[in-house]
């Protein structure tokens, strides 16, 4: 006689966001991802450090145009994982796991497929991109040979980021924070062994970051097809279908994403006419300033998987309470920041022993300039759920314009006005209009 065999029911998330305080949610998800962020951030600011060691002023200013150009790879693996997210919370959310696993693995695939490509199409033009910037000298051939090594990475980079994005999406924000940690504290461990006793200088650190990065990508996917089993048989057919939704997304929010670091590129290049001492303050905040905003950073990505999931099932209540807590959240988050900055200045100079020029350029960004994150977190977190709800053109619309419109005119204006003060300042004030004017839009797009 035929026995029926029940199936076994679909693994559900770790953690659901359509129940429970929403509040308790964001701060844990928050938390958590800030740890693991952070770490990344710590990671390159202790990097920076070694370097440092070498008193050697070219190879700070090199990593000053190395870290520009790096944030481009670096958003685009943002971007995909915004897409992840984006798809698979809302399956997850609805209970179809069988569809969040088809998303889960393909999105994966897609962004290896995606980082080799820029990764290939990118590697014989470094040498130009940095000159463009405005590098000269030994400075150039630093930052060259530096991205040679490291823009191999980016595969690995973007694998580890989706992988990341999809524990988020099924509520493992533990093992979400433990992927960056685990890269970070790879390449950390490996990095001094390079740098100093290999004596490779700024080369062992882009083999450190190597070596990392295959360790970050790594811990990602055993947490994803291992733990949560979201693995299967990837379907030829499926792929192309889902490349369809997944490239709504993840196109509108990698243009979005490499929005900040064109920025970024345009204030490097300008700061670049103001000398090395410049470049390397400018470097130097780009590794503090993150630090401390780091929580604010993983904020807006916390808040994707709980309006997802909550959109998913239904709950738009919920959905525009999470928007609401969010941004009190980033409002409390980037004063304690700011504060914290601010009261750590005395160390940061004594610590990186920079120049006089350096030492004024990165106290003026410190108590002028970071306050001004209020804003951009503002702008991030409405980016979110503009990415979630199916409104990422809006997300591409607002970032390009504080990259053009919100940073070009007043770089140049205030290089003009105050030279290497007035373009630090520049490069962050346009945040205030886009900030307010995205959040008027987000709260127009919320559901009813």
């Amino acid at each position: 006689m035929d026995v029926a065999v029940t199936p076994p029911p679909p693994r559900l998330p770790t953690r659901s966001f359509v129940t429970g305080s929403i509040i308790m949610h964001i701060l844990v998800m928050t938390g958590t991802s800030a740890i693991g962020l952070m770490a990344v951030f710590i990671g390159e600011l202790i990097s920076i450090l070694y370097l440092g060691l070498l008193s050697d002023l070219d190879v700070l200013a090199a990593m000053g145009y190395a870290s520009a150009l790096l944030f481009f790879p670096i958003s685009i693996g943002i971007g995909l994982s915004i897409a992840a997210t984006a798809l698979v919370s809302p399956a997850v959310g609805a209970g179809d796991m069988v569809r969040a696993r088809r998303l889960a693995v393909h999105s994966l695939l897609f962004a290896v497929l995606l980082g080799t490509l820029v990764a290939v199409l990118t590697w014989p033009f470094l040498d130009r991109l940095v000159a463009a910037m405005g590098a000269t000298g030994r400075t150039r051939v630093l930052a060259s040979d530096y991205l040679r090594i490291v823009i191999p990475t980016l595969p690995f980079t973007t694998l580890g980021m989706t992988a990341m994005a999809l524990l988020r999406s099924v509520g493992d924000a533990e093992r979400a924070m433990n992927v960056p940690l685990i890269g970070a504290a790879t390449q950390l461990a490996v990095e001094p062994f390079f740098i100093f006793m290999l004596k490779l200088g700024m080369g062992g650190a882009a083999v450190a970051y190597f070596i990392g990065r295959i360790a970050f990508a790594a811990f990602g996917l055993y947490g994803v097809f291992l733990v949560h089993k979201m693995g299967r048989k990837p379907d030829r057919a499926a792929f192309v279908a889902d490349i369809v939704p997944l490239s709504r997304v993840a196109g509108p929010a990698v243009m979005t994403n490499i929005a900040t670091p064109f920025a970024n590129l345009f204030t490097t290049a300008a700061i670049g006419a103001y000398g090395d001492a410049a470049i390397a303050a400018w470097a130097i905040v780009g590794r503090v300033t993150p630090v401390a905003f780091g929580i604010v950073f993983s904020l807006t990505g916390a808040i994707g998987p709980i309006i997802g999931q909550n959109f998913g099932a239904g709950r738009p209540e919920r959905v525009r309470e999470t928007f609401s807590m969010a941004l009190r959240t980033n409002a409390a988050l980037c004063m304690l920041a700011a504060t914290c900055l601010i009261l750590a200045l005395p160390l940061i100079l004594s610590v990186f022993g920079v120049s006089e020029a350096a030492g004024r350029l990165i106290r003026f960004h410190i108590l002028y300039c970071a306050p001004l994150m209020l804003f951009l977190g503002m702008l991030f977190v409405s980016n979110a759920v503009f990415n979630v709800l199916g409104y990422a053109h809006l997300a591409t619309a607002l970032n390009w314009g504080r990259a053009t419109l919100g940073t070009i005119p007043l770089v140049w204006l205030g290089g003009h006005l105050a030279g290497a003060e007035g373009v630090f300042l520049g490069s962050i004030a346009g945040a205030v209009v886009f900030g307010l004017v995205a959040v008027w839009l987000a709260r127009r797009r919320l559901p009813d």
